[in-house]
Parts: structure tokens; C-alpha cells; sequence
């Protein structure tokens, strides 16, 4: 998960009690991201095209339907070799943040 404020313990145990957040705070394994990381996008990107291509607007009954809803996605997504083509690179990142006067490569002195 990110760093986000709100995934810490005491934000569940102030929305729910501090004894109901207790309980299932227990229930998570958690595994800190870094804050700056290039794999979170190519995360976010996948978990966007999960609910857009394969669970779109309705409601999965159940975690088992879910699970083979996503697998299914899954094995099309790689029978397709589907790739990410990044498209947003270093200088177009300077030119839409006004950064014109900054190269790609570093100055040497």
C-alpha cells in the first residue's frame, strides 16, 4: 500500500472504534511502497484497466467470482502480450511543467 494518511492505524480505529479498527487492522500483512517509484505507476495503470476492462459497473457477488473474473481478465491480458507504452517521457514532463531550460542529460562542469 502508499503512505497515504489514511492507511494507518489510527484512521481505521477512528472510523470505526478504536477496538473495531484494532481487530481488523490485525487482519492486514502490510508491505509499504516507496514514495517514488516508477513500478507504482505500471500498478495503478493495471489496477485501472482491472476495473475498467473487466469489472466495469456492476457488483461481483463474491470474492470467489471476483477472483476468477480477474484471472480470466489476466490470461487475455498476457495471450495479448499487452505491454505499456509509455508515452509521457522526461521531456515532454519539462515542456507541459515549464522546465524549458533544463536538458535531458546533466551539465558537466
Amino acid at each position: 500500500m502508499d503512505n497515504l494518511n489514511i492507511h494507518f492505524r489510527c484512521s481505521v480505529e477512528t472510523v470505526l472504534g478504536e477496538l473495531e479498527g484494532r481487530l481488523l487492522w490485525r487482519r492486514f500483512v502490510l508491505h509499504y511502497t516507496p514514495k517514488h517509484a516508477s513500478w507504482l505507476n505500471a500498478a495503478e495503470l493495471e489496477a485501472s484497466l482491472v476495473s475498467r476492462e473487466c469489472l466495469g459497473q456492476r457488483r461481483v457477488p463474491s470474492l470467489v467470482d471476483l477472483i476468477s473474473l480477474v484471472a480470466a481478465w489476466r490470461r487475455r491480458a498476457e495471450e495479448e502480450h499487452r505491454i505499456i507504452e509509455w508515452r509521457f517521457r522526461v521531456d515532454d514532463a519539462r515542456r507541459v511543467f515549464r522546465y524549458e531550460g533544463l536538458t535531458t542529460r546533466r551539465s558537466e562542469h
